[in-house]
């Protein structure tokens, strides 16, 4: 099968959907397909046409959109899958396909993560709809994600929860510091939330914050560490390997997301499997976590308590060792493309 994934970034960059296609995509080209990924690539650093692991990867500015959707429309294929309601991608896919066989992974979390971005997607609602609508199938990565698209588009999605490979962080060997710590994983940015675990630090002064990511939110989260007077507790931390991302996990007292836009929380799963507790959002998709043991949720931002919800939490132990893996969501796209 000639499968086109769309993406609005890949690997190199680091993302919870661009983690998602490449696995996918690579996982497709071991089962014997041909897998080429359409991204877009904002800084032109990275080679226009490349190959990872068996499969093609070709990238385009952002200011020549049209020439995207004329190669993705010129290049044959069998199916066309698109990722990330909130970009254009879906929407350009869409206009792109043709005849190939269409479907969406929506990543969908209903809100824009500030005013601005809120209002863009309100504007792009009804075009954002029509693309939905057009597709052979619409797939959702959590239960929280697919009531939230059947409620707000009226449509049937298919649930298709992301997948983990356990092995690199089942029996990973903890890292050891000299104080412990609770561990924070992501993008930073605002939604992520890390600037409540910061402030919560001051009522943890024997506990060390390691905040493993990178992005544009970083210096103002060193000045909140500062201005909370706990800047000596706070070490940053990126580009980790996954063999040592899953030492870190598992050597956390706690793993702390408190995001307010996700669709899922893969490193909820990456952590449980490290053997270390979560504190999640209980709003939301990472509300879903909730079930697993292991889990403590709470939608409290209050410094104080929420210091105190990080110590309860350090105290459960995790049980989660049959995850959905990637070969599994492989089987069940492959199975859709050719029924759905």
């Amino acid at each position: 099968m000639k499968i086109i994934q769309v993406s609005p970034r890949f690997l190199p960059n680091i993302g919870g959907v661009e983690h998602h296609v490449a696995s996918i995509s690579e996982r497709m080209v071991k089962s014997g397909h041909d897998v080429t990924v359409f991204t877009l690539d904002g800084d032109g650093n990275l080679p226009h046409l490349s190959y990872e692991n068996g499969v093609e990867i070709r990238r385009f500015s952002y200011t020549n959109l049209p020439k995207l959707v004329y190669t993705i429309r010129q290049t044959p294929s069998d199916v066309l899958h698109a990722h990330n309601y909130h970009s254009l991608i879906p929407l350009i896919s869409s206009i792109s396909a043709g005849t190939k066989r269409f479907f969406v992974t929506s990543h969908y979390h209903g809100a824009g993560s500030t005013k601005n971005t809120d209002m863009l997607l309100s504007l792009y609602r009804p075009f954002g709809s029509w693309c939905l609508s057009r597709a052979n199938s619409v797939i959702a990565v959590s239960n929280w994600e697919k009531n939230l698209l059947s409620n707000e588009f009226k449509i049937q999605p298919t649930l298709i929860p992301n997948g983990i490979d356990p092995s690199p962080f089942q029996n990973a060997s903890p890292e050891h510091r000299d104080r412990p710590y609770v561990l924070c994983v992501g993008r930073l940015e605002p939604y992520k939330g890390f600037q409540h675990v910061i402030r919560a630090m001051q009522f943890l002064p024997d506990h060390d914050l390691i905040i493993v990511g990178s992005g544009n939110y970083m210096l103002s989260l060193v000045d909140i560490a500062t201005h909370s007077d706990v800047k000596n507790q706070i070490v940053f931390m990126n580009n980790l390997s996954i063999s040592k991302l899953a030492q870190m996990y598992s050597g956390a007292t706690a793993h702390v997301t408190l995001s307010t836009h996700e669709s899922y929380g893969l490193t909820i799963g990456e952590s449980l499997l490290s053997g270390t507790p979560c504190l999640v959002r209980k709003s939301g998709a990472l509300g879903d976590w909730d079930e697993h043991q292991g889990c403590l949720s709470t939608d409290e931002t209050e410094p104080k308590i929420l210091s105190n919800l990080i110590i309860e939490c350090s105290s459960l132990t995790p049980s989660y060792t049959q995850p959905t893996t990637w070969d599994d969501v492989v089987k069940s796209l492959l199975d859709l493309y050719s029924n759905g």
